[in-house]
Protein backbone atom coordinates (compact mmCIF):
# COMPACT_ATOMS: atom_id res chain seq x y z
CA UNK A 1 0.00 0.00 0.00
CA UNK A 2 2.73 2.33 0.43
CA UNK A 3 3.93 2.12 -2.81
CA UNK A 4 1.19 2.32 -4.52
CA UNK A 5 0.30 5.85 -2.49
CA UNK A 6 4.47 6.45 -2.92
CA UNK A 7 3.89 6.39 -6.80
CA UNK A 8 0.61 9.17 -6.75
CA UNK A 9 2.24 11.07 -4.41
CA UNK A 10 -0.14 10.57 -1.10
CA UNK A 11 1.04 10.09 2.19
CA UNK A 12 0.17 6.51 3.59
CA UNK A 13 1.38 7.82 7.73
CA UNK A 14 -1.30 6.05 9.54
CA UNK A 15 -3.12 3.69 6.69
CA UNK A 16 -5.83 1.13 8.48
CA UNK A 17 -7.00 -1.60 6.74
CA UNK A 18 -10.84 -1.27 7.19
CA UNK A 19 -12.27 -3.81 4.86
CA UNK A 20 -11.27 -7.18 3.26
CA UNK A 21 -13.64 -9.37 1.83
CA UNK A 22 -13.52 -9.41 -2.18
CA UNK A 23 -11.69 -6.56 -2.18
CA UNK A 24 -9.58 -4.69 0.32
CA UNK A 25 -10.13 -1.09 1.41
CA UNK A 26 -7.63 0.92 3.62
CA UNK A 27 -8.16 4.22 5.20
CA UNK A 28 -5.70 6.84 4.66
CA UNK A 29 -6.02 9.29 7.34
CA UNK A 30 -3.64 11.97 5.73
CA UNK A 31 -6.17 13.36 3.51
CA UNK A 32 -9.73 11.39 4.55
CA UNK A 33 -9.81 9.21 1.51
CA UNK A 34 -8.91 5.63 1.01
CA UNK A 35 -7.42 3.34 -0.98
CA UNK A 36 -9.58 0.75 -2.61
CA UNK A 37 -7.18 -2.57 -4.01
CA UNK A 38 -8.98 -4.36 -6.52
CA UNK A 39 -8.66 -8.38 -7.58
CA UNK A 40 -8.54 -10.14 -11.07
CA UNK A 41 -6.67 -10.35 -14.30
CA UNK A 42 -9.23 -7.71 -15.46
CA UNK A 43 -8.68 -5.35 -12.25
CA UNK A 44 -7.16 -2.60 -13.08
CA UNK A 45 -9.69 -2.42 -16.63
CA UNK A 46 -12.83 -2.62 -14.25
CA UNK A 47 -11.34 0.15 -12.22
CA UNK A 48 -11.24 2.55 -14.90
CA UNK A 49 -14.18 1.72 -16.10
CA UNK A 50 -15.34 2.34 -12.35
CA UNK A 51 -14.11 5.90 -12.31
CA UNK A 52 -15.25 7.14 -15.37
CA UNK A 53 -19.16 6.10 -14.80
CA UNK A 54 -18.91 7.46 -11.00
CA UNK A 55 -17.90 10.69 -12.16
CA UNK A 56 -20.26 10.87 -14.64
CA UNK A 57 -22.88 9.91 -12.26
CA UNK A 58 -22.17 12.54 -9.66
CA UNK A 59 -21.47 15.46 -12.11
CA UNK A 60 -23.40 14.94 -14.81
CA UNK A 61 -26.23 13.02 -13.64
CA UNK A 62 -26.39 14.08 -9.90
CA UNK A 63 -26.54 10.68 -8.55
CA UNK A 64 -25.16 9.73 -5.27
CA UNK A 65 -22.20 7.60 -6.04
CA UNK A 66 -19.25 7.45 -4.39
CA UNK A 67 -16.31 10.16 -6.23
CA UNK A 68 -12.83 8.96 -7.04
CA UNK A 69 -10.30 11.68 -5.89
CA UNK A 70 -9.61 13.95 -8.20
CA UNK A 71 -6.59 13.88 -10.40
CA UNK A 72 -5.50 10.65 -8.57
CA UNK A 73 -5.31 7.88 -11.45
CA UNK A 74 -5.36 4.39 -10.52
CA UNK A 75 -1.86 1.94 -10.28
CA UNK A 76 -0.98 -1.33 -10.66
CA UNK A 77 1.36 -2.56 -8.11
CA UNK A 78 2.05 -6.85 -8.41
CA UNK A 79 -0.81 -7.24 -10.43
CA UNK A 80 -3.11 -5.24 -7.92
CA UNK A 81 -5.05 -2.37 -8.83
CA UNK A 82 -5.08 0.20 -6.56
CA UNK A 83 -7.57 3.10 -6.69
CA UNK A 84 -8.40 6.46 -4.82
CA UNK A 85 -11.74 7.32 -3.17
CA UNK A 86 -13.47 9.79 -0.85
CA UNK A 87 -13.84 8.27 2.87
CA UNK A 88 -17.28 9.12 3.87
CA UNK A 89 -17.13 8.79 7.72
CA UNK A 90 -19.61 7.33 8.86
CA UNK A 91 -21.44 8.63 12.41
CA UNK A 92 -21.67 6.36 15.24
CA UNK A 93 -25.11 6.78 15.73
CA UNK A 94 -26.24 6.54 12.19
CA UNK A 95 -29.22 4.13 11.02
CA UNK A 96 -29.02 1.06 9.42
CA UNK A 97 -29.31 1.32 5.53
CA UNK A 98 -31.85 -0.44 4.11
CA UNK A 99 -33.38 -2.11 1.60
CA UNK A 100 -35.75 1.32 0.78
CA UNK A 101 -32.59 3.28 0.68
CA UNK A 102 -31.31 1.12 -2.61
CA UNK A 103 -34.26 0.89 -3.76
CA UNK A 104 -34.47 4.58 -4.26
CA UNK A 105 -31.08 4.66 -5.33
CA UNK A 106 -31.47 2.11 -8.22
CA UNK A 107 -34.87 3.18 -9.36
CA UNK A 108 -32.60 6.61 -9.88
CA UNK A 109 -29.75 4.87 -11.37
CA UNK A 110 -31.52 2.83 -13.45
CA UNK A 111 -33.36 6.01 -15.13
CA UNK A 112 -29.82 7.85 -15.47
CA UNK A 113 -29.56 6.67 -19.23
CA UNK A 114 -26.59 5.81 -21.58
CA UNK A 115 -23.00 6.79 -19.88
CA UNK A 116 -20.69 8.78 -22.06
CA UNK A 117 -18.03 5.44 -22.73
CA UNK A 118 -19.41 2.41 -24.13
CA UNK A 119 -20.05 -0.58 -21.03
CA UNK A 120 -19.56 -4.50 -21.24
CA UNK A 121 -22.91 -6.57 -21.21
CA UNK A 122 -23.43 -8.28 -18.30
CA UNK A 123 -22.10 -12.15 -18.03
CA UNK A 124 -23.56 -13.71 -15.42
CA UNK A 125 -21.43 -15.46 -13.13
CA UNK A 126 -17.96 -13.43 -14.36
CA UNK A 127 -16.05 -13.27 -11.43
CA UNK A 128 -16.94 -16.95 -9.92
CA UNK A 129 -15.89 -18.23 -13.43
CA UNK A 130 -12.80 -16.57 -13.00
CA UNK A 131 -11.84 -17.86 -9.67
CA UNK A 132 -12.70 -21.33 -10.29
CA UNK A 133 -10.59 -21.48 -13.33
CA UNK A 134 -7.56 -19.94 -11.14
CA UNK A 135 -6.33 -22.67 -9.04
CA UNK A 136 -4.39 -20.73 -7.18
CA UNK A 137 -7.31 -18.48 -5.90
CA UNK A 138 -9.02 -21.57 -5.40
CA UNK A 139 -6.43 -23.94 -3.93
CA UNK A 140 -9.25 -24.40 -0.99
CA UNK A 141 -11.73 -26.48 -3.32
CA UNK A 142 -10.94 -29.71 -5.06
CA UNK A 143 -11.21 -30.87 -8.38
CA UNK A 144 -14.34 -32.38 -7.96
CA UNK A 145 -15.59 -29.37 -5.93
CA UNK A 146 -14.37 -27.18 -8.93
CA UNK A 147 -16.22 -29.39 -11.83
CA UNK A 148 -19.43 -28.94 -9.74
CA UNK A 149 -19.32 -25.41 -9.49
CA UNK A 150 -18.62 -25.09 -13.04
CA UNK A 151 -20.97 -27.19 -14.26
CA UNK A 152 -23.50 -25.33 -12.57
CA UNK A 153 -22.16 -21.57 -13.72
CA UNK A 154 -23.33 -23.55 -17.62
CA UNK A 155 -26.34 -24.75 -16.38
CA UNK A 156 -27.78 -21.23 -14.61
CA UNK A 157 -26.13 -19.27 -17.93
CA UNK A 158 -27.67 -21.08 -20.46
CA UNK A 159 -31.42 -20.71 -18.21
CA UNK A 160 -30.39 -16.91 -18.36
CA UNK A 161 -29.89 -16.80 -21.84
CA UNK A 162 -33.46 -17.58 -22.70
CA UNK A 163 -34.86 -14.78 -20.64
CA UNK A 164 -36.90 -11.93 -21.86
CA UNK A 165 -36.37 -9.19 -18.69
CA UNK A 166 -39.64 -7.44 -18.37
CA UNK A 167 -37.53 -4.59 -16.59
CA UNK A 168 -35.50 -4.24 -19.96
CA UNK A 169 -31.50 -3.52 -20.18
CA UNK A 170 -29.56 -0.50 -19.10
CA UNK A 171 -27.32 0.80 -16.98
CA UNK A 172 -26.48 -1.21 -13.90
CA UNK A 173 -24.43 -1.40 -11.01
CA UNK A 174 -23.91 -4.99 -11.17
CA UNK A 175 -23.48 -5.91 -7.37
CA UNK A 176 -26.37 -3.99 -5.75
CA UNK A 177 -27.08 -4.65 -1.62
CA UNK A 178 -27.65 -2.57 1.03
CA UNK A 179 -23.87 -3.41 2.43
CA UNK A 180 -22.84 -0.75 -0.67
CA UNK A 181 -24.31 2.01 0.94
CA UNK A 182 -22.92 4.53 3.12
CA UNK A 183 -24.11 7.52 4.94
CA UNK A 184 -22.75 10.65 3.35
CA UNK A 185 -23.97 14.22 4.45
CA UNK A 186 -25.25 16.56 1.97
CA UNK A 187 -25.83 13.51 -0.90
CA UNK A 188 -29.10 14.18 -2.16
CA UNK A 189 -32.23 12.91 -2.00
CA UNK A 190 -31.51 10.91 1.02
CA UNK A 191 -28.16 11.49 2.14
CA UNK A 192 -27.02 7.85 1.05
CA UNK A 193 -24.30 7.26 -1.26
CA UNK A 194 -23.71 3.54 -3.58
CA UNK A 195 -20.11 2.47 -3.74
CA UNK A 196 -18.86 -0.63 -4.68
CA UNK A 197 -19.23 -0.30 -8.86
CA UNK A 198 -16.64 -3.08 -9.80
CA UNK A 199 -19.15 -4.54 -11.76
CA UNK A 200 -21.20 -1.63 -13.53
CA UNK A 201 -21.87 -2.87 -16.83
CA UNK A 202 -25.10 -2.70 -19.27
CA UNK A 203 -27.71 -5.86 -18.77
CA UNK A 204 -31.23 -6.87 -17.04
CA UNK A 205 -32.23 -4.48 -14.37
CA UNK A 206 -32.86 -7.63 -12.32
CA UNK A 207 -29.93 -8.35 -11.70
CA UNK A 208 -29.58 -5.16 -9.08
CA UNK A 209 -32.96 -6.42 -7.41
CA UNK A 210 -32.01 -10.29 -7.20
CA UNK A 211 -29.26 -9.46 -4.09
CA UNK A 212 -32.46 -7.90 -1.72
CA UNK A 213 -34.55 -10.92 -1.74
CA UNK A 214 -31.52 -13.23 -1.71
CA UNK A 215 -30.19 -11.50 1.70
CA UNK A 216 -34.34 -12.59 3.08
CA UNK A 217 -33.84 -15.98 1.56
CA UNK A 218 -30.46 -17.00 2.31
CA UNK A 219 -29.18 -14.45 5.82
CA UNK A 220 -32.15 -14.26 7.85
CA UNK A 221 -33.12 -10.41 7.33
CA UNK A 222 -36.78 -9.57 8.22
CA UNK A 223 -39.04 -9.93 5.16
CA UNK A 224 -39.79 -6.09 5.07
CA UNK A 225 -36.69 -5.83 3.32
CA UNK A 226 -38.67 -7.15 0.36
CA UNK A 227 -42.22 -5.05 0.82
CA UNK A 228 -39.99 -1.87 1.45
CA UNK A 229 -38.12 -2.39 -1.37
CA UNK A 230 -41.00 -2.89 -3.72
CA UNK A 231 -42.86 0.15 -2.32
CA UNK A 232 -39.98 2.10 -3.06
CA UNK A 233 -38.87 0.64 -6.57
CA UNK A 234 -42.45 -0.21 -7.97
CA UNK A 235 -42.05 -4.02 -9.05
CA UNK A 236 -42.42 -7.42 -7.30
CA UNK A 237 -39.44 -9.41 -8.19
CA UNK A 238 -40.79 -12.55 -6.65
CA UNK A 239 -43.42 -12.82 -8.70
CA UNK A 240 -41.48 -12.72 -12.29
CA UNK A 241 -40.94 -16.45 -13.86
CA UNK A 242 -37.03 -16.49 -13.70
CA UNK A 243 -36.92 -15.37 -10.19
CA UNK A 244 -35.92 -19.03 -8.95
CA UNK A 245 -32.51 -19.07 -11.62
CA UNK A 246 -31.54 -15.74 -10.23
CA UNK A 247 -32.09 -16.97 -6.44
CA UNK A 248 -29.96 -20.06 -8.10
CA UNK A 249 -27.68 -17.25 -9.53
CA UNK A 250 -26.72 -15.34 -6.38
CA UNK A 251 -26.50 -18.62 -4.34
CA UNK A 252 -23.16 -19.21 -6.43
CA UNK A 253 -22.06 -15.37 -6.41
CA UNK A 254 -21.73 -15.93 -2.56
CA UNK A 255 -19.14 -18.82 -3.40
CA UNK A 256 -16.76 -16.12 -4.81
CA UNK A 257 -15.49 -14.41 -1.35
CA UNK A 258 -15.25 -17.47 0.39
CA UNK A 259 -13.26 -19.19 -1.98
CA UNK A 260 -10.92 -16.65 -2.17
CA UNK A 261 -10.02 -16.00 1.29
CA UNK A 262 -10.34 -19.63 2.44
CA UNK A 263 -6.92 -20.42 1.83
CA UNK A 264 -5.72 -17.98 4.32
CA UNK A 265 -8.71 -17.20 7.13
CA UNK A 266 -10.54 -19.91 8.89
CA UNK A 267 -13.81 -18.29 9.32
CA UNK A 268 -13.96 -18.31 4.92
CA UNK A 269 -13.20 -21.63 5.32
CA UNK A 270 -16.42 -22.58 7.29
CA UNK A 271 -18.38 -20.46 5.08
CA UNK A 272 -17.19 -21.89 2.00
CA UNK A 273 -18.28 -25.32 3.60
CA UNK A 274 -21.39 -24.25 4.91
CA UNK A 275 -22.47 -22.73 1.49
CA UNK A 276 -21.06 -25.80 -0.91
CA UNK A 277 -22.26 -28.22 1.22
CA UNK A 278 -25.20 -26.69 1.33
CA UNK A 279 -25.67 -26.42 -2.56
CA UNK A 280 -24.01 -29.68 -3.39
CA UNK A 281 -26.47 -30.90 -1.30
CA UNK A 282 -29.88 -29.25 -3.66
CA UNK A 283 -30.84 -27.09 -0.22
CA UNK A 284 -32.42 -24.01 -1.17
CA UNK A 285 -33.73 -22.91 1.97
CA UNK A 286 -31.12 -22.69 4.85
CA UNK A 287 -30.13 -19.67 6.49
CA UNK A 288 -26.44 -18.78 5.74
CA UNK A 289 -23.77 -17.20 8.12
CA UNK A 290 -22.64 -13.85 7.06
CA UNK A 291 -19.12 -12.03 8.35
Amino acid sequence: MCQACESVGLDATGVQLIHHYSNAIYLLPAHNAVARVTYGHDAAERVARSQVITRWLGHERQFPATQPLEDISPVTVRSLAVSFWAYYRQPDDARPLTSRDLAVLLRLLHQAGSPPRPLPAWVPLTSLHATVEDRLLSAALTDDERTWIMARIAEVRDKIAGFDWPLGNGLIHGDAWAGNLLHAAGARPAGVVLGDWDWVSTGPREIDLIPTWHAVARYGKPASRISDFISQYGYDLGQWDGYRVLMDMRDLVQLTGPIRRAPDSEPHRRLLRERLDSLQSGDTTSIWTAL
